[in-house]
């Protein structure tokens, strides 16, 4: 559907300015990893909910949509564009009993949305799985995703992984978020 504007793009500059939208990351708690919050309707391999994400650090925002206990809230309806990116932290094998094979985890990070029916939605679930040498220090791997949905006024967002533990909390490798597309 054709727009309108006038010379001075004060129209558009409008629509963009209420659009909302979020970029949120993972507040450092201090310790490794976060609490455990297991979530009743999850799916096993990804049911430890992400609480702790900021608008703090440089870069992050919360526009026209609020976080509440790590879940982000949609103000209306609309298609959104969500995105999670979570970096996991490998433990050095040496610290892990003294095991001398290769460490393997398999690490999943997923993405739902909660509304009026009783169980969350899963919209997205991204999963890796790394084996590394016995000597390594430790290693890092990110499990990204992002997609387009159809999401309503009221419905919430929230990240869940399956290793909360291994959840490495920096501003620029864990991060959450989601736009209003007009289109």
């Amino acid at each position: 559907m054709p727009r309108s504007f006038n010379n001075s793009g004060s129209k558009f500059m409008t629509s963009v300015a209420q659009r909302p939208s979020a970029h949120l990351t993972l507040r450092d708690t201090g310790s490794q990893g976060f609490p455990p919050y297991l979530t009743p309707g999850l799916h096993q391999s990804c049911r430890h909910v992400v609480r702790t994400w900021a608008n703090q650090s440089f870069g992050a925002h919360l526009h026209n949509m609020t976080l509440s206990n790590g879940k982000l809230r949609v103000p209306q309806d609309g298609r959104y564009y969500l995105y999670s990116q979570v970096y996991f932290r490998y433990p050095s094998p040496a610290a892990s009993d003294g095991d001398q094979r290769s460490v393997s985890h398999q690490l999943v990070q997923c993405v739902y949305k909660k509304t009026s029916y009783p169980s969350p939605i899963q919209l997205l679930k991204g999963v890796g799985t790394k084996c590394w040498a016995p000597d390594a220090e430790y290693a890092l791997h990110s499990v990204y995703q992002g997609g387009l949905f159809e999401l309503r006024a009221g419905d919430e967002l929230f990240v869940s992984v399956s290793s909360p533990t291994m959840v490495n909390a920096d501003d620029s490798s864990s991060y959450f978020g989601a736009f209003r597309l007009d289109l």
